[in-house]
């Protein structure tokens, strides 16, 4: 079973509580699911005071890093797929948090633990799961060089804070899906615009219209909706 610690219960002290709220205002005004991703990590080191952060998803049978501070989150990652060991390859289903201040002790993962100290020197780490309701988006991690960087209150904090990511990232997602179909229903009506003109100009069924435009994207190596736009506004091919 993955070792953990459980976030102690209690309120927050009111001054945590109003900069980790302050921190949730910012994560909401964050364009973008990339940058969104990124600030998290970038706040979290400040939040709790690690030297790195990172967010992994689940990708495949495996996971993969899709937002670090620096590139030692990612050389972590690497050591967890060399070694087929560690915390994100045990997952985070019983427990949603992770957290050990002196890597070198934890003997579920003798050889990812000795080579994450000896190579990489960490000492301190933690994970916390990202998820909004029975959607798990991924986990949060921090990482410190130091033993014992994440006392009790960090690891509360660091809870709370996850729980805000979690929300701000899944409503980035919700928005980017939303923007991708829009772009692409626009796409569609310019493509069928096009398809129609050129049906009309060259007396041709809708299969011979879109041919010629895909062979006219083909020679001029340029994305079929680029060649429907000149279409729509020249009335020609």
């Amino acid at each position: 079973m993955t070792p953990s610690v459980p976030a102690p219960e209690g309120e927050l002290e009111p001054g945590v509580a109003r900069e980790l709220a302050e921190l949730a205002h910012a994560l909401q005004n964050e364009g973008g699911r990339l940058g969104t991703l990124q600030t998290v990590c970038e706040l979290a080191v400040t939040v709790i005071d690690a030297d790195h952060a990172s967010i992994t998803v689940r990708h495949g049978d495996g996971f993969r890093t899709v937002a670090a501070t620096s590139d030692l989150p990612r050389a972590i990652h690497q050591i967890q797929f060399d070694t087929g060991e560690g915390p994100h390859l045990d997952g985070l289903d019983e427990d949603p948090t992770f957290v050990t201040g002196d890597l070198a002790q934890e003997h579920h993962w003798p050889n990812f633990a000795t080579r994450a100290v000896g190579h990489v020197g960490v000492n301190s780490l933690m994970s916390h799961r990202l998820f909004v309701g029975d959607n798990v988006i991924g986990t949060l991690n921090a990482f410190a060089h130091r033993r014992n960087a994440f006392s009790e209150s960090a690891v509360a904090i660091f809870a709370v804070f996850a729980a805000h990511a979690a929300v701000a990232l899944q409503a980035a997602e919700e928005q980017e899906r939303a923007d991708n179909l829009e772009i692409a229903l626009r796409t569609s009506r310019r493509i069928g615009t096009a398809i129609g003109i050129l049906m009309h100009g060259h007396r041709v069924d809708e299969r011979t219209a879109f041919a010629m435009l895909r062979r006219r994207s083909q020679d001029t190596n340029r994305k079929l909706a680029a060649i429907a736009d000149d279409v729509v506004r020249t009335g020609l091919l």
